[in-house]
């Protein structure tokens, strides 16, 4: 769906407005983990006291709550959507919208689109620029509300998932089998589950004749195997982290179609087509 130039504005603001990087320490992820557990309860919470995050109401698309920092502030803790009523335990998050090209809209799309109880994604750069000196890896960040967000879905849903969005570039990859892929699936170990290969065999049948290819037995990179938030999903016993890497081309037909984007999303819901 095009994003209203509201919510538009609400969700995305310039990664260029990043002030400086909030460094969050063992307190304020205890506070960000009280939150988010609280949202996703369908709990009003007045706790937002080390956070660095309030709750803006969003002017429209569904039933819920914005979490983000205050009107003017921008240290990079990120942007969180939850969904209030009948949900889908599913969780779309982006942490490099920008770097990513298109991530960040089509995590928006998707969470709309669907039944998704929440979203989120990144609010400062990757990589910092000579136009934008401050920046953070949110998929580096074990100490970050987003990492907070993360585990406080996994205890309200622990059978459910939670997908993280990437992009990547054909013409960086190392062999010729990733360079021809439109997506990269893993789930940021070595040894795939079932689950797992489940979705990519559904994203295989809805993206054909695009190449979806399963790290490690089809693709020897991208495996998430460092992201921060892989790995502290797995040391809570969650098994449900879900990391694509997509093309450009790819990304850009999920965005502008929404046919393909709905056959897509009832993979990653695990509604039979």
């Amino acid at each position: 769906m095009a994003l209203s130039a509201g919510l538009a504005a609400l969700l995305f603001p310039s990664l260029r407005e990043a002030v400086g990087i909030a460094t969050p320490d063992r307190a304020a992820m205890s506070a960000s983990k009280r939150l988010f557990d609280a949202a996703l309860a369908g709990e009003a919470s007045s706790g937002f006291q080390g956070t660095g995050l309030r709750a803006r109401t969003p002017p429209e698309g569904w039933e819920g709550v914005v979490y983000s920092e205050p009107e003017g502030q921008c240290r990079g803790r990120g942007i969180y959507l939850v969904r209030s009523g009948s949900v889908q335990p599913l969780a779309i998050t982006a942490p490099h919208r920008g770097a990513d090209r298109n991530t960040g809209t089509l995590a928006a799309q998707l969470f709309l689109e669907s039944a998704a109880v929440a979203a989120a994604w990144n609010s400062a750069p990757r990589s910092p620029t000579a136009t934008c000196p401050h920046a953070i890896d949110l998929a580096k960040a074990p100490e970050h509300p987003f990492t907070a967000f993360a585990l406080s879905f996994a205890r309200r849903h622990p059978k459910g998932r939670i997908v993280q969005l990437h992009g990547f570039d054909r013409a960086k990859r190392a062999t010729a089998a990733t360079s021809e892929a439109a997506m990269i699936i893993s789930n940021g170990t070595m040894t795939p589950d079932p689950a797992l290969l489940d979705l990519a065999d559904c994203l295989s049948v809805v993206l054909d004749p695009a190449p979806v290819l399963v790290f490690p037995y089809e693709a020897k990179e991208l495996g998430a195997l460092k992201n921060a938030q892989g790995q502290a999903l797995r040391a809570a016993g969650f098994a449900g982290f879900v990391h694509l890497e997509m093309a450009g081309d790819l990304r850009q037909r999920l965005v502008d179609d929404p046919a393909l984007r709905e056959r897509f999303s009832s993979c990653l819901q695990g509604i039979p087509g």
